[in-house]
């Protein structure tokens, strides 16, 4: 036991070490491209954009899944900065639908200038992703701006979901598109530039999508479970979140009235404390319903089929990387 214990630490502290090392290079890269603009009006909006804290997972799966496969980190950077832009521009974007003031405890960008420069931002962003992606070829390129349409479909879909007609079948497809693809095109795209073979590719796409959905989920939530104003956020702006639906749906109808009528004393209300009341007991209801472990369940389900997609890659440290992706996920928040 002593010595399995010590294996799975040697892995933990070699994949945190790893990960520093990636995000390190990915923000110097991204500090040299953003130096590139310099000359464009909206060079001070991209900087602002581009230069803020992330976790840069999906620049991250990029590389390790093109080093899963043999590819070298110095050979796909482009292709990984391409979708980390491409994931700015979302968050960028979805800043002003959600009319959301701030983005990591710092002013949104469209607060800090205006909707028009967020706007045409967040389109330049897009802009160089698919420029970055075009010295890939032609299959690559294709499915950065697929997974590009597949955002704006998913996005679509958040906003014209309603809780009182959603389910579960609903509620995947939309993170498929908003969340998901993005993983799934990280993955694919970074092991088709490595040189995978077709199974590889096709392994570390179905990996990259089951890590997707599980993060959405794990993101979902966490915002019901830590104290932060994430949580009164998702409600107030009537994000329609797996927990949520899974509670409503198991339901009788007079709680489906309160539950309704709580979320539109949110919309309404104007006082902080009330609202965060408010959203306090709606936490409560979806606890109770057993909702949150519902959720932990999926979490693992998706977590078990990312591993099971990458069973057959070759051994190596990237491959292993990968599983302790999963790992850390499930310790994440």
């Amino acid at each position: 036991m002593k010595q399995e214990s010590s294996v799975k630490g040697n892995a933990q502290d070699a994949f945190k070490s790893y990960v520093s090392n990636i995000k390190s290079q990915i923000e110097t890269e991204l500090i040299k491209l953003n130096a590139k603009l310099s000359g464009l009006c909206l060079h001070p909006q991209i900087e602002y954009a581009v230069l803020s804290e992330g976790k840069r997972l999906r620049p991250l799966l990029t590389i390790l899944s093109a080093e899963c496969v043999g590819g070298k980190r110095d050979k796909v950077m482009s292709l990984a900065l391409a979708f980390e832009l491409m994931h700015t521009a979302t968050l960028v974007h979805d800043d002003i639908i959600d009319q959301d003031e701030t983005r990591r405890n710092r002013p949104a960008l469209h607060k800090k200038w205006s909707t028009n420069d967020a706007i045409l931002a967040g389109d330049a962003l897009i802009a160089l992703s698919v420029d970055l992606a075009s010295g890939y070829g032609q299959s690559i390129l294709q499915t950065v701006a697929h997974s590009a349409l597949q955002l704006c479909d998913g996005e679509k879909m958040d906003i014209t979901f309603s809780l009182q007609s959603a389910t579960e079948e609903m509620y995947l497809k939309r993170i498929k598109a908003k969340s998901a693809s993005l993983f799934r095109a990280s993955a694919y795209c970074g092991a088709l530039a490595g040189g995978g073979s077709r199974a590889e590719v096709n392994s570390l796409s179905i990996f990259g999508e089951s890590f997707g959905i599980a993060y959405q989920l794990k993101d979902d939530v966490i915002d019901l479970t830590n104290k932060n104003n994430l949580l009164l956020r998702d409600f107030k702006n009537g994000t329609i979140t797996l927990p949520l639906i899974h509670t409503y749906s198991n339901s009788g109808s007079d709680e489906q009235e309160h539950i309704d009528a709580q979320l539109q004393k949110l919309i309404t209300i104007n006082d902080n404390d009330t609202r965060t009341e408010i959203a306090e007991k709606l936490v409560q209801i979806i606890r109770h319903a057993g909702s949150i472990d519902y959720c932990e369940k999926k979490i693992e389900d998706y977590l078990r089929q990312a591993v099971a997609s990458i069973c057959h890659l070759r051994d190596t440290e990237y491959k292993t990387y990968l599983a302790e992706m999963t790992r850390a996920l499930r310790t994440w928040g």
